[in-house]
């Protein structure tokens, strides 16, 4: 594990979260960059930096992505386009792994996905960079999460679930063992997934339907 130290990237409630799991890990947090709090302010005990503005791609430390996922389309797709745009300036993001998560040595774990406090990420499973397994969470065996998608707290998904790409798996939710859900699709807080997303709208409900469908 690097020894550089950290700057989060938002200053809101997933990136207060982000931070205190970073600094249990034994990594070191110099704060946070966020344009939308006043520089100084103090979020669990670290400074607000700066904007986006105030990284220098050449200063001695990496990111963590600090945005968290609500579910709204435009919440999941600013996460991957902030950490995309700052990566191609050449900053590094680096992956949060709470010292409580339970993780597999056989599970894959792709460069900047999070996985947060009392997690279990069973062997096989792969998730994508981006990805958030938040707090106690479990992804059961030879899952597939892809990349930026959210796990949100509680969540499980059953054995050889796969979940496409800036997915958000609402808090609670449950997915039934070899559901494939596709990119950019939303379930609901709760609800119980018994097949395939496909379509455009959010899966609600328990079980888990098309917003507006049967």
């Amino acid at each position: 594990m690097s020894d550089r130290p950290v700057i989060v990237v938002g200053g809101g409630g997933h990136g207060e979260v982000v931070a205190e799991a970073l600094q249990a890990s034994g990594r070191r947090v110099l704060g946070f960059v966020d344009p939308t709090m006043q520089v100084g302010t103090e979020v669990v005990g670290l400074p607000v930096l700066g904007d986006d503005a105030w990284l220098s791609p050449h200063g001695d430390y990496d990111l963590a992505n600090g945005l968290g996922g609500t579910g709204a389309a435009a919440s999941q797709g600013r996460r991957r386009a902030v950490q995309m745009r700052l990566e191609a300036a050449g900053f590094r993001f680096v992956g949060v792994r709470h010292p409580s998560a339970i993780i597999s040595p056989r599970a894959d774990v792709e460069p900047g996905a999070q996985l947060m406090a009392r997690c279990v990420v069973q062997t096989g499973t792969r998730i994508g960079t981006g990805a958030i397994v938040n707090t106690g969470a479990i992804v059961e065996h030879g899952c597939r999460i892809g990349a930026f998608s959210h796990c949100a707290t509680g969540a499980i998904l059953c054995g050889d679930v796969t979940v496409g790409e800036d997915a958000h798996i609402g808090a609670g939710a449950v997915i039934r063992q070899g559901v494939t859900l596709e990119a950019a699709v939303v379930v609901g807080a709760g609800a119980v997934v018994l097949g395939a997303g496909t379509g455009p709208g959010p899966l609600i409900g328990v079980p888990a339907r098309r917003e507006g469908g049967e």
